[in-house]
């Protein structure tokens, strides 16, 4: 490429390509769908996987501190305390937890928004259903914004706003800070997945005061499937987890003989049972390591480099871009041209550049994997792909 977009600044990180197991003839831009995982996280995995090979070595003094280390990793990502941070194994899971420790009712209601990803959206479904509260979906503008809908569908009725930093479709950013001074102002409780956003744009738990706030491992936390991490405001330690375990407990002996001891400090009772899990909390760590070494705010001005330097490029092409300001630095989604043929995803892998089609629009999602031969590779396949 002419031009990189990763031109000389302390700011920016250098790609990362050889340290992931990437062959040269694949460009994969889908970060948004699952991210490849580094070699610390790959080598984590396959050490760990001998501990349950050889039962003897999984022995509390090692997987319980490891336990630890692990959350505090994660809480260091949200800029808030290990207290403060359960694990568990799906956004799913995240939002049940803050969905059984919400009190609906009739007269009062939910907002979403539009098309918001089903983890973050069933649950409120089938709890409004329950309780007799109505759900509320914020539609988009046509220009895409989605704050400005969510501010005015928010009203003196409103017992939870459920949403993400981003739409998971496009990357379209949604003001949090707007949000959730509006949540407070009527007394709601803001409940986040923050899984197409965190570990790639930097977040602040004291700054947005979620109530709840989940992310699973698998996509921008570079790490393992089926693990992730909830965020509790310390008002909400007192609710009542999805699950009991004597895990979750202050005297984990006391409770195995037959005791019922107090829960655990802090938001550790909503922890998912089995929590040490062997194989893959390894990964996690060497995943939430690398992220904190690495630096959020680093790899999104490296990431908005990147994605600048795409859109300027498809818009050449004629594709239909958001405005600026209605794009994230990690991700967007972009709509081709009327030329363009209705299969382009699928030509497009065939040539080996894997991305994802949402709602027909391309959705590029590059990392630090991506290097610029990956960039003019995937224009050259787009180009070739269009001229068919």
């Amino acid at each position: 490429m002419t031009d990189t977009p990763l031109q000389q600044d302390p700011m920016l990180l250098p790609d990362m390509r050889s340290e992931f197991d990437l062959p040269r003839e694949i460009v994969w831009m889908n970060c948004a769908q699952m991210s490849p995982m580094h070699a610390s996280v790959v080598a984590a995995g396959q050490a760990s996987v001998m501990r349950k090979a050889r039962p003897w070595e999984a022995v509390p003094a090692s997987f319980l501190p490891e336990l630890e280390q692990t959350r505090a990793a994660f809480a260091a990502l949200l800029n808030a305390t290990s207290d403060s941070i359960a694990i568990l194994p799906a956004c799913s899971y995240g939002i049940a937890t803050a969905a059984r420790n919400i009190p609906l009712g009739p007269n009062r209601n939910v907002v979403i928004v539009e098309e918001q990803f089903p983890s973050n959206r069933l649950i409120w479904e089938r709890r409004c259903a329950e309780s007799g509260a109505t759900l509320k979906t914020a539609r988009r503008t046509g220009a895409g914004d989605i704050t400005g809908p969510m501010l005015e569908a928010i009203d003196r009725a409103t017992a939870v706003v459920a949403c993400g930093a981003v739409h998971w479709t496009d990357g379209t950013p949604i003001d949090l800070v707007a949000v959730s001074a509006r949540a407070r102002e009527v007394g709601a409780a803001l409940v986040l997945d923050l899984t197409q956003s965190l570990g790639a744009i930097p977040f602040d738990a004291q700054a947005i005061d979620p109530d709840y706030a989940v992310a699973p491992s698998y996509k921008w936390l570079l790490g393992p499937y089926s693990l992730g991490g909830l965020y509790v405001a310390p008002r909400n330690w007192d609710g009542t987890p999805l699950e009991e375990s004597h895990m979750d407990r202050s005297d984990r002996l006391a409770a195995m003989a037959g005791a019922t001891p107090p829960y655990d400090a802090g938001a550790r009772r909503f922890d998912v049972g089995e929590k040490v899990n062997f194989q893959l909390m390894p990964m996690l760590l060497a995943s939430l390591s690398l992220l904190g070494q690495l630096g959020p705010d680093r790899i999104a001005e490296t990431l908005r480099r990147k994605t600048n330097w795409l859109a300027d490029a498809l818009a050449e092409r004629g594709f239909e871009l958001p405005p600026n300001h209605l794009r994230s630095p990690h991700f967007f989604g972009t709509l081709p041209p009327e030329r363009a043929p209705d299969d382009l995803g699928a030509r497009l892998e065939a040539e080996g550049v894997y991305l994802s089609t949402r709602n027909g629009k391309l959705r590029l999602a590059p990392h630090l994997w991506n290097d610029a031969e990956d960039l003019d590779r995937f224009l050259s396949a787009l180009d070739s792909c269009m001229a068919r």
